[in-house]
């Protein structure tokens, strides 16, 4: 048994991402949880150890994409802050290459609504009025 609480985490965070090629937000927030109460880390280090361990066997983290991503958004929309559908489908095209094809378009689109939703970024209509339909159609995830 080892006695380092860093490497018995070590080994509990691999065991725990194994089955993921993205692991979800919740699961990493939980895990640091686990290595703060459990493991008696502080949180640097519980972070630490789940982000070297999922870049080690090649999992992404959700938390990294989604700032990653939210940075490539502003960039898209530029000054006006407000996205329109052509940015949109640009922002799913790159949100899609940064996951390295693990995701499909549908949880893509929902993906980066869900960014644009939690970050009060403006929805930009198309079309001749403008109109917003394309993107309230999109589904959000579940």
């Amino acid at each position: 048994m080892k006695d380092n609480p860093r490497a018995r985490f070590r080994d509990f965070v691999a065991l725990n991402i194994e089955a993921h090629k993205i692991l979800p937000e919740a699961e990493e927030r939980s895990l640091i949880g686990d290595g703060i109460s459990k493991f008696k880390l502080d949180g640097g280090q519980a972070r630490g150890v789940v982000a070297v361990v999922a870049g080690e066997s090649d999992q992404l983290l959700a938390s990294e994409i989604s700032r990653n991503m939210l940075n490539v958004l502003h960039q898209l929309i530029g000054t006006r802050r407000a996205v329109d559908k052509k940015r949109f489908d640009q922002g799913v095209t790159i949100l899609k290459a940064l996951v390295k094809g693990h995701i499909g378009d549908d949880a893509a689109r929902a993906w980066l609504k869900r960014l644009v939703e939690q970050n009060d970024l403006k929805v930009r209509g198309s079309g001749l009025f403008r109109r917003k339909r394309w993107f309230r159609k999109i589904k959000a995830a579940a």
